[in-house]
């Protein structure tokens, strides 16, 4: 909690025993990158291994006076040492627990507040959590924070009990409940042992000084345990693939969110392709979700606020849910296909979507006529200037977004339903890099569950998908080539596809965005690397030319995510302009560094010219 001691904010854990405050603890070290900014509001505390006395206000209801504040470690009466590190604590170069291991303490609490990544929690618990306890031993109790917290992150708890680099309990990842407690017995004993036949381990604790410890009345050893009781035995941690957390994080996020906006649901313009088809399944999948927990809890005989939504009890029945709460209409122009008509329809049925489908070709030529009344011409799709071809598309795009808000207006005003239901968009983010978007389309929504995944990763998750959860469908879905429709099509088919418009595939852009982020790289660094990286299957001047195609594009673009739509934050190299990627969105030319290419080309074709 925010806690203010003389005059500055600190990002505190507060520690209390029968209503008796023992400890405040400031977090020593704080988080500033990523989607952080925690020094907007927080000082970190300096005063490693001091405390202060911080004055209470007696209109708090606390019965004492005073409570220790600052860097300190408690000791119970039996002479259990408890000592804290916070968050991000853990992940620094010189974390809190291993000093406090050092120094002799025998648990060490984490309140953290970790979000979800992709492959994030691998490194978390089985680097961190068991790597550090593991290498200095003790107990190490890591609570993580977990659901939506009013932002584009999700937090996955996971939290863990841990002994001596052994995992004893860890509570799933991505459940819907707000709280979850989970416990285990440890043998103290065993720490000492750990620690004891480590001899340089045993020197470096003998040159630490002496940490102050706090008392306070009350005993951590249970005298009721009978030494015949077998303790825990230690576990495996559960940990998903990558593919596997996007069937389970944005899904939650989901719930959590449509909960505390208290909508009625979720609209999605279908348009058969892969994008909105994965945006689609998330819904689906968040459904069986939370009538999975509900199923259980009435098995157990619990409940819990989030099985509620606006009020009533969600039942067991994930299509009765998705029905209720999921509503998508096809959107088709004179360029739509029959084929992407038929995906958005079989994949509506197969997850029991309320699903329609609109022709929209009345209203792009309603809007073409007010512009001709205006300018006496009408753009066409055959004239050589591209301006006409972009103008054409566009408007559809932006239709389908207008479309999109009336319909999640009204929608349960034709069901005779209250509220109204959010739009959901579904631009990834390799589109969003180089700005293969319209700007207002429907990539502008009020939530988008897949804007910071790439092409690369949502395939994956649609195969997987597609035969973990029975949704045939999707495997068509995931097999047709990406197109936006927004062109005429040839003899029936389509000739517009969407990597060919880019000029660079989709698993390019994956390599190429990790590279900008989290790999800060620029076009010549980024051109180096590529080298190494696509050497054997392009040419010098193929890459030299990608490489300037896609800074070109993400020059003129950047402007756009300027008003990205709010996505689930799921990968680093997110260019969500508002919170994880602080840049310019108006560039300069690259000149200098595209020259500094060149030359570097140029240099190489002639150090191959003699080597051969």
């Amino acid at each position: 909690m925010p806690v203010r001691f003389r005059g500055l904010l600190y990002n505190c854990l507060v520690t209390l025993k029968d209503g008796r405050l023992l400890l405040i603890r400031p977090k020593l070290a704080l988080c500033d990158d990523d989607v952080y900014r925690e020094s907007r509001w927080f000082v970190a505390w300096s005063e490693k291994e001091n405390t202060h006395e911080m004055m209470i206000d007696p209109e708090y209801g606390f019965e004492q006076e005073s409570v220790p504040f600052g860097d300190g470690v408690l000791e119970s009466s039996d002479g259990v040492s408890i000592g804290f590190e916070i968050c991000e604590e853990l992940w620094t170069a010189q974390s809190s627990h291993i000093d406090l291991s050092l120094r002799g303490v025998d648990i060490v609490c984490n309140g953290s507040g970790s979000h979800h990544v992709l492959g994030k929690s691998n490194r978390r618990i089985n680097q961190l959590v068991l790597g550090g306890c593991g290498k200095v031993g003790g107990v190490y109790l890591y609570s993580n924070h977990r659901g939506c917290d009013g932002d584009r992150v999700y937090y996955d708890g996971m939290s863990t009990v841990a002994h001596n680099g052994r995992l004893l309990a860890q509570i799933k990842q991505f459940d819907i409940e707000d709280t979850c407690v989970s416990s285990s017995v440890v043998d103290l004993r065993e720490t000492q042992s750990f620690r004891s036949r480590i001899g340089s381990m045993r020197n470096e604790a003998a040159s630490r000084s002496v940490h102050p410890f706090i008392p306070f009345k009350g005993k951590m050893v249970d005298p009721f345990i009978s030494p015949l009781d077998p303790l825990p035995k230690e576990i495996v941690p559960v940990q998903l693939s990558p593919t596997e957390e996007l069937c389970h994080g944005p899904p939650a996020w989901l719930w959590h969110y449509l909960r505390r906006s208290k909508m009625g649901g979720f609209f999605v313009p279908l348009s058969g392709g892969q994008d909105s088809a994965a945006v689609a399944t998330l819904v689906r999948l968040m459904a069986e979700k939370v009538t999975s927990a509900v199923k259980k809890a009435d098995e157990n005989g619990t409940d819990d606020p989030s099985y509620y939504l606006n009020g009533e009890r969600v039942g067991t029945d994930a299509d009765a849910l998705t029905n209720k709460i999921l509503h998508t209409v096809y959107m088709a122009s004179e360029h739509s296909s029959v084929e992407t008509r038929k995906c958005a329809d079989d994949l509506a049925k197969e997850i029991n979507a309320s699903h329609s489908s609109i022709l929209i070709d009345t209203a792009v030529s309603a809007i073409l006529g007010i512009f001709k009344l205006a300018q006496g011409f009408i753009p066409s799709f055959t004239s050589p200037d591209n301006r006409e071809t972009m103008a054409l598309q566009n408007v559809q795009a932006r239709l389908r977004m207008v479309l999109s808000y009336l319909f999640a207006q009204l929608a349960l005003v034709t069901k005779g339903r209250p509220g109204g239901l959010l739009v959901l968009g579904s631009a990834n983010v390799d589109e969003s890099l180089v700005g293969y978007v319209t700007k207002y389309d429907c990539s502008s929504a009020d939530l988008n569950p897949i804007g910071s995944i790439c092409k690369r990763d949502l395939r994956k998750f649609l195969h997987l998908a597609s035969e973990r959860y029975s949704i045939p469908s999707l495997k068509e879905i995931v097999d047709s080539v990406p197109t936006a429709e927004l062109r005429p099509l040839v003899d029936g088919k389509v000739a517009q596809t969407d990597e060919e418009e880019i000029g660079l595939t989709y698993d390019e852009l994956s390599v190429i965005g990790s590279l900008r982020k989290p790999g800060l790289m620029g076009p010549y660094a980024m051109f180096e690397a590529l080298l190494s990286i696509w050497s054997a299957k392009y040419s010098l001047d193929e890459i030299e030319h990608k490489v300037k195609l896609f800074y070109r594009r993400y020059a003129i673009n950047r402007h756009k995510a300027t008003v990205s739509t709010p996505a689930y934050h799921a990968e680093a190299y997110s260019c969500d302009d508002h919170r994880n990627d602080h840049r310019p969105f108006l560039y300069p030319d690259f000149s200098l560094q595209f020259e500094a290419i060149s030359v570097k080309v140029n240099e190489l074709k002639g150090l191959h010219k003699k080597i051969e």
